[in-house]
C-alpha cells in the first residue's frame, strides 16, 4: 500500500508540476495548450517513473530519511532531466515542433521542490508514533530478536515495537527494552489492548504453540493482523530466515515452482534477451579479448563447473578476469579486493562483462537470466553441510543475475552464502515475470552505476 501511495502521489505531482509550469510560462492554461503538452510529457513521465523504480525509490524497506536518500533524489532528477532533453530534442524532434526548453527547466525545478518536500513528509509520517503500526512479538529466539532489531532501526518501515511476550523469560539486551515485556500468556488479550497492538508476530515454537493459539483465538475480536515470524520477516526484509524453517514450509510454499506457464514464458524471454544482448556484446568483445591477452597470459574464455537445476553439473563460461595461475592451489573464494584479479578483470567484474559468455549457457537451457547464482561443486558440498536447506536453492534454474545479487552483491564466505541463501529462497517462493523484470532492471542500474564509477 505504501508503495502504491508513493507512486500515485508522484504521478499527481508530475502532472501538477506540468500545469503549474505552463501557468508560470504562459500565464494561462487553456485546453489547447494543455493537450499539446500532455501526451509528449506523459511519455517522459513514464520514463521518469521507470528510472525512479530502477533506482529503488519505491523500496520502503531500503530507503531512509537521511542525506544519502535526498542525494539519490537529486541524482535521479538530473538523470531524468537528461532523458527529457534527449527525448524532445533528438527523438521527438522529428514528430513535433514543440521545443519546451524553458518549460522543461521550470518543470524540473517545480517538481524537484514538490517531490522532495513530499518525500520528506511521507517518511516523517510513516515513522511517527501516531501513524506507526504497533507490533507485538510473541516468543524470543534468534530470529525474533533480528526482526525486533530491524523494526527498531528502520522506523520508516512504519512499524513500532510496543510489546515482547517472553514466555521463557529469556534475557533481553538493553536495546530491546524500549518495548514493554510480558511473560504470562494468560494476560495476552489485555496486553494487546493496552498497547494498542495492530499486528502480532508469532514465533513457531512447539513448546507453547497450542497455548499461544488459544489466547490469540480469544483476541480475534480485536481485529488484529496475525503473522508467523517467517512470513513477517519475509515481508519487511525480502528474505527467508532459514534457521526457523522446517520441511513442511517447503512443501507448503514451493509448489508453485512447477508452474508450467511461467516456465514457458521465462524460457521465451531468456532466448530472446540472450540472443539480443549476445549480438550487442559482439561489438565490444574484440576489444576485451585484445586487452585480456595483452595484460596476462592464458585463455581468453575459460569454463568452470557449476551446479545447476536439480544439482546437475554444467560448465559455465566466463571471460578470464584473473591471472592464469589464480587457482594453482585449488578452488578458493573470490575476495572483495582479490589480488589475483587483473586490471581489466576488475572493470569486467564491476560491469558484469566477464559473464557475457554465459548468454551461451542461457541459450543452451543450462541457465536463465534470473535465478540463484550457480555455485561451484566444491563449495556446494561444503555449504550443504554447513547451511541448512542449502541444496533447496537448486529447485530453481540458476541465473545470470538474481534477487540475492541485487540485495547482497558480494559473497566470499560461508556466512555470506548463508545470507544469500535467504534471498534465494525468497526468490524461489515468489518467482514471477514481474519479479524477474524488476531484478533485470535493477541489475541494469547496478551495471550503469559501476560503469559511471558510482
Amino acid at each position: 500500500m505504501k508503495k502504491f501511495i508513493l507512486l500515485l502521489v508522484d504521478i499527481v505531482l508530475l502532472y501538477a508540476s506540468l500545469w503549474l509550469t505552463l501557468l508560470f510560462r504562459y500565464n494561462n492554461v487553456d485546453t489547447e495548450l494543455w493537450q499539446k503538452h500532455f501526451w509528449p510529457f506523459s511519455i517522459v513521465f513514464i520514463l521518469w517513473i521507470v528510472v525512479f523504480f530502477i533506482n529503488g525509490l519505491y523500496e520502503i524497506r531500503k530507503v531512509k530519511n537521511d542525506y544519502k536518500f535526498y542525494g539519490r533524489l537529486v541524482s535521479n532528477l538530473l538523470i531524468n532531466t537528461a532523458i527529457a532533453f534527449t527525448f524532445f530534442y533528438i527523438i521527438f524532434d522529428r514528430f513535433s515542433y514543440i521545443r519546451p526548453q524553458k518549460v522543461l527547466i521550470i518543470l524540473v525545478l517545480v517538481f524537484a521542490v514538490l517531490w522532495i518536500v513530499w518525500r520528506k513528509l511521507f517518511y516523517i509520517m510513516i515513522a511517527s508514533d501516531k501513524l506507526s503500526n504497533n507490533i507485538a512479538i510473541i516468543g524470543v529466539n534468534q530470529e525474533s530478536l533480528l526482526l525486533a532489531e530491524e523494526i527498531i532501526l528502520k522506523p520508516h518501515l512504519g512499524y513500532k515495537l510496543k510489546l515482547i511476550v517472553n514466555p521463557d523469560n529469556v534475557h533481553l539486551p538493553e536495546k530491546f527494552q524500549i518495548a514493554k515485556t510480558a511473560r504470562d500468556l494468560a494476560n495476552l488479550k489485555q496486553n494487546l489492548q493496552e498497547n494498542h497492538i495492530s499486528t502480532v508476530v508469532v514465533v513457531n515454537d512447539a513448546k507453547y504453540g497450542p497455548e499461544v493459539a488459544r489466547y490469540l483465538f480469544e483476541s480475534l475480536d480485536l481485529k488484529i493482523n496475525y503473522f508467523s515470524l517467517t512470513d513477517f520477516y519475509e515481508k519487511i526484509t525480502g528474505k527467508i530466515p532459514i534457521t526457523s524453517l522446517e520441511k513442511n514450509w517447503f512443501l507448503q510454499n514451493f509448489g508453485q515452482t512447477n508452474n508450467q506457464w511461467f516456465l514457458v514464458i521465462k524460457r521465451i524471454y531468456d532466448i530472446f534477451f540472450a540472443s539480443l544482448f549476445g549480438l550487442i556484446t559482439l561489438f565490444i568483445l574484440p576489444i576485451l579479448i585484445i586487452i585480456i591477452k595483452l595484460e596476462s597470459k592464458g585463455p581468453i574464455i575459460y569454463k568452470q563447473k557449476r551446479v545447476g537445476l536439480g544439482g546437475k553439473i554444467f560448465y559455465a563460461y566466463k571471460l578470464r578476469s584473473m591471472m592464469h595461475d589464480a587457482e594453482q592451489d585449488g578452488a578458493q573464494w573470490a575476495q572483495k579486493k582479490d589480488k589475483r584479479v587483473t586490471k581489466i578483470g576488475k572493470f569486467m567484474r564491476k560491469t558484469r562483462l566477464d559473464e557475457t559468455p554465459q548468454f551461451w549457457n542461457i541459450l543452451k537451457g543450462e541457465m536463465s537470466f534470473v535465478g540463484p547464482r550457480p555455485e561451484r561443486p566444491e563449495f556446494v558440498e561444503t555449504l550443504k553441510k554447513e547451511i541448512p536447506f542449502y541444496n533447496e536453492r537448486h529447485l530453481a534454474e540458476p541465473g545470470l543475475t538474481g534477487w540475492a545479487q541485487i540485495n547482497f552483491p558480494y559473497g566470499a564466505s560461508v556466512a555470506d552464502a548463508r545470507e544469500k541463501l535467504q534471498y534465494d529462497l525468497f526468490y524461489i517462493k515468489n518467482q514471477s515475470i514481474a519479479l524477474d523484470i524488476s531484478i533485470i532492471l535493477k541489475t541494469i542500474n547496478t551495471i550503469f552505476n559501476a560503469t559511471m564509477g558510482r
